[in-house]
């Protein structure tokens, strides 16, 4: 079984990325016309590129990850990807959104995919909903808010096991710091690399 190939989940891949780029488009004009504007994050695309999402869901299949958490859900463009990966396993994706019209989308966009009971959406901070996970996690990614990376992390680690792989998108921004420095100068505990143009950290516990 192959889900990324799946006719569902490419077309509604296609068309989100679309959408994502449309808005990224449109935030790069408001404020080159309006420098101090800002667009709420309840309604911006905060999606990795179909570039990250391939490779999300390569490692994902390549380590055969059934139990996945996801920190960031968006409008459901990365679960999609992971969901895919999950799907081939029979396995499920855990993932967590604060904003409630994020929520009801990505729902909508992964019922759309055919991946809707692949996945479970937590709404509300995930340094608490994610608190909830109780069972042995083979795969983890983090593209929420920055400064939580390491907070997030903190309440999964103790779920992850040998061989669990760790993604970090946005690596490079400055919030990600702590966590980033945390999992680097962890080399006897993490196997890392910066991908990307070190946007994106990959991470596996050794």
């Amino acid at each position: 079984m192959n889900s990324i190939t799946n006719r569902k989940v490419i077309t509604t891949l296609n068309s989100l990325h679309e959408k994502a780029e449309e808005n990224y488009q449109q935030r790069i004009k408001l404020r080159e016309t309006n420098p101090e504007s800002f667009e709420a994050k309840s309604t911006a695309y905060m999606a990795v590129s179909k570039e990250v999402g391939e490779y999300l869901y390569f490692l994902a299949k390549a380590s055969k990850s059934k139990n996945l958490i996801e920190f960031g859900c968006s409008f459901g463009i990365s679960t999609i990807y992971l969901a895919s990966a999950a799907a081939d396993e029979n396995g499920k994706v855990i993932t967590s959104e604060l904003e409630p019209n994020k929520v009801i989308a990505a729902q909508q966009n992964i019922e759309e995919a055919g991946l809707r009971k692949y996945v479970s959406i937590l709404e509300g901070n995930a340094v608490e909903t994610l608190k909830s996970v109780s069972y042995p996690v083979d795969f983890v990614f983090l593209d929420g808010a920055k400064e939580l990376y390491l907070p997030v992390f903190s309440v999964l680690k103790s779920k992850l096991k040998t061989g669990s792989v760790i993604c970090a998108d946005n690596a490079d921004h400055a919030g990600a710091k702590p966590f980033v420095d945390f999992i680097l100068n962890s080399k006897a505990e993490y196997a890392s690399s910066l991908l990307f143009d070190g946007r994106l950290l990959v991470s596996c516990l050794v």
